[in-house]
């Protein structure tokens, strides 16, 4: 009976080990309250294990005050003057906008053009030695703020080689208040009324070459008559424009070269070179006795027509017999 007692005991123990380890979930909880004896134990670190030395004041960096409104910033790019001019240079030194080009573009760029385009804006202004100071005048800008306007100065300068436009401001006022423009101001309106004036002397000289190549072709009717200073002229039935491109053409074949000219004035200088009495039969006409040498040639717009006159070198009209064989020459040659 006792060895029956001693046999049934391990089958006991081992059916509540079975039991105790049944559930997977268990094998991955541990609840129990093991520490190891050894681990030290540690507080809470409440201050630092480093001590910093004070800062030295006279190492203190000045504070600056930085205002964080009202501060107004002009965020607009910069304007530069432009070199829109064929073989020009453009710059601005500070106070001066201006443009730098070669002295036979001066007939199209000049302060008598330069004021034709003031008169059309409606801008008044003054002139006299050699510059044009214009009244208060709009700047022409839609990012302006309130009603700026500026007196600006128009000045052409040159020698022989180059001529220049230049332009600068004056005086500047918003809403009636005058203030002092700062360089950034004075980059921005000097060199935007230098660029559009500019810009729009370009265009007129385009479309003028245009309308003078269409006009080249065109025959011209004239008469010969008598100007208000007593000389013969040859009166032509047409525009300023035709009739001078349309002179370039014919004056060679009476031997008129021509070698210098001004359009903004209507004038040329001639030289003649003397035909045969050959060449001048073929208008109808006998040579005249004109000297081989220079002459003189202005055109002037008298109502819808146009006055042409032609002088010696010293701006003596020529005699009644010259000037009458040279017209009639010119007359021909124009209705062709």
């Amino acid at each position: 009976m006792k060895n029956r007692k001693y046999w049934l005991l391990p089958f006991i123990a081992l059916g509540t080990l079975s039991a105790c380890s049944s559930d997977n979930q268990d094998k991955q909880q541990a609840n129990d309250p093991f520490v190891e004896k050894n681990i030290p134990t540690f507080s809470p670190l409440n201050s630092g294990g480093v001590n910093l030395p004070q800062p030295d004041p006279r190492f203190n960096i000045p504070a600056e005050h930085i205002p964080t409104s009202g501060l107004q910033v002009d965020i607009r790019p910069p304007v530069n003057p432009l070199p829109i001019i064929h073989d020009s240079v453009a710059q601005f030194d500070g106070e001066r906008a201006s443009i730098v080009y070669p002295a036979d573009k001066q007939a199209v760029y000049n302060l008598q053009q330069v004021a034709r385009l003031l008169n059309e804006q409606g801008i008044t202004y003054q002139q006299e030695n050699g510059k044009i100071v214009t009244d208060w005048a709009a700047t022409g800008r839609s990012d302006d703020v309130g009603n700026v306007q500026l007196r600006y100065q128009i000045e052409q300068l040159g020698n022989q080689q180059a001529s220049a436009l230049a332009i600068s401001i004056l005086q500047a006022k918003r809403d009636d208040v005058i203030f002092t423009p700062t360089v950034v101001d004075k980059q921005r309106y000097a060199a935007g009324r230098l660029n559009q004036l500019v810009g729009e002397l370009n265009t007129a000289h385009q479309q003028q070459q245009q309308q003078l190549a269409a006009n080249a072709n065109l025959a011209l009717n004239s008469t010969i008559a008598t100007d208000r200073n007593g000389r013969q002229a040859l009166i032509a039935n047409a525009g300023f424009n035709a009739t001078w491109q349309k002179l370039a053409q014919v004056l060679p074949s009476l031997g008129f070269s021509i070698e210098e000219e001004n359009i903004g004035r209507g004038y040329r200088e001639l030289k003649y070179r003397a035909l045969d009495e050959l060449e001048w039969r073929r208008f109808g006409i006998a040579r005249p006795d004109l000297v081989k040498g220079e002459y003189k040639l202005q055109i002037a717009v008298v109502g819808n027509n146009t006055a042409i006159v032609i002088t010696d070198e010293d701006d003596q009209a020529l005699d009644p017999q010259q000037a009458e064989a040279v017209y009639q020459g010119l007359q021909r040659l124009l209705a062709n």
